[in-house]
């Protein structure tokens, strides 16, 4: 079942796509300078030349990136939300100019595909300053996918080629980048001259991804830690990740020996495998660096209120999401197909929006705390300063808020002081003991929060006078 008689018109379906995405996300503008997790570490304060010599997380990330990073963060922080609600939707118009030519796919499904990449409630974390540059690879690959597809003439290749390259600084494009190239493949005629040919013309595509993965760490020695990992997969995690791609090679080999699929007569069958091969393919990478654990942790992204920092790594899942549902209303060949496609569009947008407004909230909380931090100036001359957050409430998706954070909130609230922060648990004598706790408590509700602004924050602050437990 084809349903090639399902006309879409597409200006106006694109325009309501647009639409929906601003009403998902278009709340992250009312926050203009919020910082959440490593921003405080690595933006907060810090002028364009620290962040260019960062000896931290940035260390070994290409100079443009530290330039034009630190001169946003120094400058204009706003700036980094306002690009991040831009270069996700430019990523789609990419990718549906990319897949609108392709063969395989009907005219509902390429919208459908385009919809689903740009609403899936995939990767809240990218309200993080500290994603943005992650956003801008996201961009650059389907922008050098879409100019590879269409690429005639020598310099139109290396433009491609440079933007699949400028991708590859969020390392996991460099395995994603073999999708351009199988998508070529299939838009090929069935013979061995064409395949040989276009592998020929496509080579420079074919080795960059290796000889960036084994040069980009020759020519930045500096990688801290954080970013070498990058580049040491753990043998743990990469049979992990084999093992999920098992059932998929097994049920493939099955539906093609056994079952004789074609996909003139089984398009659902293979979509939905599809759309689970590139699902893999995106978070592979992630598994063989040890993210992924378990099935669950790949999922719960998408449950309220169940997701943290880690959802960064659903960068890469939208596209294997978006044909896999796809698939899925192929293979139970729903007659209703703009009222299913709607239902799933709106069910991603609310749950979108969901997300977007307890970032919101989040940033009123911490703006609230400093205001109340400034009440207690006894707090300036502290080393230590321990957290009892009771107003979780108002966290986005879930989250705890690091000790490093609460640090960048103590700078905010007393700039001239460098003051150590913990969260509430067990102090021991040994160690370093906090001169305050601070309970920070709440009084109004979330919904109330969001139509006054004003969340009802109070803190106490309680001299710490026992070296067994803060409470």
């Amino acid at each position: 079942m084809t349903f090639k008689n399902c006309h879409i018109p597409q200006r106006r379906t694109l325009s309501k796509i647009g639409g929906l995405y601003v009403f998902a996300y278009s709340l992250s503008l009312v926050f203009p300078i919020q910082y959440f997790w490593d921003d405080w570490m690595f933006y907060y304060g810090k002028t364009s030349a620290e962040i260019r010599g960062s000896a931290g997380a940035f260390s070994g990330f290409s100079p443009p990136r530290l330039i034009i990073e630190g001169a946003v963060a120094e400058f204009n922080p706003w700036l980094f939300h306002v690009l991040t609600f831009v270069v996700f939707p430019l990523a789609a118009l990419f990718l549906w100019n990319t897949i609108k030519s392709t063969s395989f796919l009907v005219e509902w499904e390429k919208f459908a595909i385009t919809a689903l990449f740009l609403l899936l409630p995939l990767n809240s974390a990218r309200h993080s300053m500290t994603i943005f540059m992650y956003s801008f690879c996201n961009l650059a690959f389907y922008a050098g996918w879409w100019i590879f597809a269409r690429a005639k003439f020598r310099y139109s290749k290396l433009v491609s080629l440079s933007l699949f390259i400028v991708s590859f600084d969020t390392a996991s494009f460099i395995v994603f980048s073999i999708v351009p190239i199988a998508m070529g493949l299939l838009e090929l005629e069935r013979n061995r001259k064409d395949v040989l040919t276009y592998l020929r013309n496509s080579l420079p595509f074919l080795i960059a991804p290796l000889v960036y993965w084994f040069v980009e760490p020759v020519l930045n020695p500096n990688l801290d830690p954080v970013r070498e990992l990058y580049y040491t997969p753990k043998l743990s995690g990469i049979l992990r990740g084999s093992l999920l791609l098992l059932p998929i090679v097994i049920s493939a080999l099955l539906g093609l020996t056994k079952f004789g699929w074609k996909y003139s007569t089984h398009r659902g069958n293979v979509q939905i495998l599809s759309g689970l091969t590139l699902i893999w393919l995106g978070v592979f990478p992630y598994m063989a660096l040890g993210h992924f654990a378990n099935l669950n942790s790949l999922f719960i992204g998408f449950v309220p209120g169940a997701s943290d920092w880690d959802s960064r790594h659903q960068l890469l899942m939208p596209l294997g999401m978006a044909v896999l549902v796809v698939g899925l209303v192929n293979y139970f060949e729903l007659k209703k197909i703009r009222e299913s496609l709607v239902t799933v569009l709106v069910a991603c947008t609310i749950l979108s929006a969901t997300f977007t407004h307890e970032y919101y909230l989040d940033s009123i909380k911490t703006r609230d705390v400093i205001e109340e931090l400034k009440n207690f100036p006894e707090l300036e001359n502290s080393e230590l300063v321990m957290f009892d957050d009771q107003a979780t409430r108002f966290n986005a998706r879930g989250r705890r808020i690091r000790p490093y954070e609460w640090e960048g909130v103590l700078r905010s609230a007393f700039p001239n002081r460098e003051i150590n922060a913990d969260v509430i648990g067990l102090v021991r004598c040994a160690n370093q003991v906090p001169d305050y706790v601070v309970t920070i408590m709440v009084s109004r509700g979330r919904f109330r929060t969001l139509l006054t602004r004003d969340t009802g924050i109070s803190l106490k602050i309680k001299e710490f006078n026992s070296c067994e437990r803060a409470s």
